[in-house]
């Protein structure tokens, strides 16, 4: 059932993602026939050209979709799909469909239910499985929005068969106020022989049309006062998009028909929803008052503000009705401890502006990121409402469903979704987020003190590690909800088996510590022994590499480059400060010390210091991106880069005698002369020469 889960959620639940459906007052369905307004493509049309190659058993035919919203307030749309069962597995995992619908304000009927087998249709009405399943389709994401799922289960299925089913919606959430806004994707995840789609509006009140891709032709015509839209695409080609595209590349062919005019008309439709009520709630002044107290600065009442909402009103939301937009009044949210997304964002402005900071609810997607300025989706675009701040001249989006942060407005994590779109009276369109406050930023210190080798008879002494680690802001904030949800004993673990890739017989010798620092910073200390430290091969008898273990794991570039078109998104930005510490005992020599890195997408530094006996030895790496994506021509040259950087993250230790230091013979030439200095060399070679001669 996976996969036509998967199927279904682009063909079958346009219901409530796609297209925004219709909706009535029922929790049940109806079976009637197709609506006159309805003009349905021609069904098992015997003249249909098969273009889409079956895939999982399953053979996708023809999609018809219909919408009618010559009354706003009122729409209303068709959908009929028809498949064929091309073997045992089709049939196994495609016998079912489920139609998922909101009752509050939606009205499911029923048109067709038939599978077509070689000349003969039977219908299935009469002999299908109908369960009416309370599914809350986003209950995982602890939201009830009171969705109902109608699962149908055929019987007598075989391969070969070809399913056909119709439905209709009817019926408009009121929140929308009339406005009719949906999309129709013209490039589609599964391949498709047909997709024909019917747009009806009036001519008086038409829709906006944004296409984004390949422009695809449209049948334009008018009658008796309504508009007719007909869109038929044949032989639809899957539409394929290559793993890591940044989401402001990803251009799946669309066609978006809204009455909104630009963002401004969004703006005017949701604002009026976060106005906040004329009296101050009491409970909401009080928690302000005990904020101020204890903060002086208006950053650090911020923080605090953000962080009450975070932690003290748990994130769940019921989403029933007109709720599925509209926030729920702050004393109402304060008084049940819980809320969503918008319920949260305006019980923080509410509190913001009991402590005199201004705020501003902003709509935001988390997954597309509204690539583009002239992004084509309007009030279906969101998925996500945080808070915006302009403190000191400076822009600050902050969300209050988040967890774990510290610290003052500006030390937090603040998210980066390419842009929002502000809920203020003076906005005309979206506003860019990128700040620098949405870096991953890690600093790594790992001292690590090298034993001598062991003689023969001797037992080898270990290594000494200890790392410790500043994470801040996103970095700190998830291995706080690490300790939160695993606990320390678990992360501790994985810190120890971490470190066993590198170090053969590496134990803890200590309990990792986790300690909050000031602005958002978390503070790590491992402590480790080493048994088996050096290495040996047949060229050298005992030698160590050291890797910059913490940047190399940042490191980042495709599978796959030959043959790629689409850029390739970096995670950006990233800030890391790795230095280790090396106590070198006698008779040690380094090597690869120094390097330099930076093209257009990476900058990579290894600087190099010794104390002043030269018994410690300090490596620093420097590792940061510059830009968030890479060309798919300049692929090749990114690899190479990385590669070139994994090359140069580590030094070299190997034991072995060396030479006196070119400081060390200065020392001896001031201090015993000329004389002592030859005597000193005689010594030094005549163990060698005495060595060659018994050997002789």
């Amino acid at each position: 059932m996976r996969e036509f889960n998967a199927y279904a959620s682009s063909l079958i639940l346009l219901v409530a993602l796609c297209f925004s459906p219709a909706w009535a007052q029922s929790s049940d369905y109806t079976v009637a026939p197709t609506p006159e307004w309805v003009k349905p493509t021609t069904p098992f049309d015997p003249n249909l050209v098969q273009v889409a190659e079956p895939t999982y058993g399953f053979h996708s035919r023809v999609h018809d979709f219909q919408y009618n919203g010559i009354e706003p307030g009122n729409s209303r749309f068709y959908n009929a799909v028809e498949y064929v069962l091309t073997n045992q597995y089709g049939v196994e995992n495609f016998s079912s469909i489920e139609l998922s619908f909101d009752p509050v304000y939606e009205q499911l009927a029923l048109h067709e239910l038939t599978i077509k087998r070689g000349d003969t249709l039977i219908d299935k009405f009469s002999s299908a499985r109908f369960d009416l399943l309370r599914t809350e389709s986003e209950r995982s994401e602890l939201i009830y929005d009171g969705t109902r799922t109608l699962a149908i289960v055929f019987d007598d299925v075989r391969v070969g068969d070809i399913i056909r089913y119709a439905y209709s919606v009817d019926g408009e959430n009121p929140i929308f106020q009339g406005h009719r806004e949906f999309r129709v994707h013209t490039q589609l995840w599964n391949a498709l022989d047909r997709q024909y789609t019917r747009i009806l509006t009036s001519t008086d009140k038409p829709l906006n049309r944004r296409i984004r891709g390949d422009n695809v032709p449209l049948q334009i015509s008018e009658k008796d006062g309504v508009e007719e839209i007909v869109i038929d695409q044949r032989g639809v080609p899957e539409f394929d998009v290559e793993d890591d595209v940044p989401s402001w590349h990803y251009n799946r062919g669309t066609i978006v028909f809204s009455d909104m005019a630009d963002w401004r008309s969004v703006v005017d439709w949701a604002l009026p929803m976060y106005q906040l009520p004329e009296e101050s709630v009491p409970e909401i002044t009080t928690i302000a008052s005990v904020i101020a107290a204890s903060h002086e600065e208006v950053g650090a009442q911020v923080g605090a503000a953000l962080r009450w909402v975070q932690e003290e009103v748990r994130y769940f939301g019921v989403e029933l009705g007109k709720n599925s937009h509209w926030p729920s009044r702050p004393a109402e949210t304060l008084a049940r401890r819980f809320g969503d997304c918008k319920d949260k964002a305006l019980l923080l402005i509410a509190l913001l502006k009991e402590l005199g900071v201004e705020a501003s609810p902003a709509l935001v997607n988390t997954d597309r990121g509204l690539e583009a300025a002239s992004y084509p989706y309007r009030m279906h675009a969101f998925d996500h409402v945080i808070v915006h701040v302009s403190l000191d001249g400076e822009s600050h989006f902050i969300d209050p469903t988040r967890r774990n942060q510290s610290g003052a407005l500006g030390d937090m994590h603040e998210p980066d979704y390419g842009r929002a779109l502000l809920l203020k009276s003076d906005t005309t369109g979206l506003t860019e987020m990128g700040n620098m406050r949405s870096r991953y930023v890690l600093n790594v210190a790992k001292e690590l003190v090298v034993p001598m080798p062991a003689a023969a008879d001797e037992t080898q002494t270990a290594a000494l590690l200890t790392v410790k680690t500043l994470k801040q802001g996103r970095l700190a904030e998830h291995v706080r909800y690490q300790l939160e949800t695993k606990g320390r004993k678990a992360i501790s673990q994985d810190y120890l088996e971490y470190y066993q890739d590198d170090f053969d017989g590496i134990e803890s010798t200590d309990e990792t510590t986790f300690t909050d620092a000031d602005a958002n910073q978390l503070r790590i200390v491992e402590s480790y022994s080493v048994d088996d430290f050096w290495m040996a091969d047949e060229n050298v008898d005992t030698y160590r590499w050291i890797h910059a273990d913490e940047i190399m794991g940042y490191l980042d570039e495709p599978d796959d480059i030959q043959g790629r078109v689409q850029p390739y998104a970096v995670m950006h930005p990233i800030v890391i400060e790795e230095t280790w510490v090396v106590s070198l005992p006698e008779k040690l020599r380094t090597d690869d010390l120094e390097a330099q890195f930076q093209n257009a997408w990476v900058s990579f530094s290894k600087q190099t210091s010794f104390n002043e006996d030269e018994s410690e030895l300090t490596v620093t790496f420097r590792y940061s991106t510059l830009a968030p994506e890479v060309a798919a021509k300049d692929l090749q040259a990114y690899a190479d880069s990385v590669t070139k950087i994994e090359d140069m993250a580590s030094f070299y230790l190997e034991h072995q005698p060396r030479l006196l230091s070119a400081k060390a013979l200065a020392s001896e030439l001031t201090h015993a002369g000329a004389l002592s200095f030859w005597f000193c060399l005689l010594g030094l070679l005549f163990p060698l020469l005495r060595e060659r001669r018994i050997v002789a």
